[in-house]
């Protein structure tokens, strides 16, 4: 039996109207980063605060949004 799939969360990257290079999901004081890699437009950089950045694929970065978002981060403007 297949397993069961998280509630679907959309990636703002998807919608045709937002245009952006970089997305900041927010917690607290927390904060996370995730920008289009300039060279490679399938894949994302991903930043947590100060701390180092991880280079991931887009489908990586997908999972990793939806993970962020279900543990109570919000997309900041």
């Amino acid at each position: 039996m297949p397993k069961q799939q998280s509630k679907l969360v959309a990636v703002p990257w998807d919608s045709a109207k937002d245009t952006r290079k970089a997305w900041v999901l927010k917690k607290g004081g927390e904060q996370v980063r995730f920008s289009r890699c300039p060279m490679d437009n399938g894949s994302f950089t991903i930043q947590k605060d100060k701390d180092r950045t991880l280079t991931l694929k887009s489908f990586q970065a997908r999972d990793t949004y939806r993970q962020l978002i279900e543990n109570g981060y919000k997309l900041g403007r």
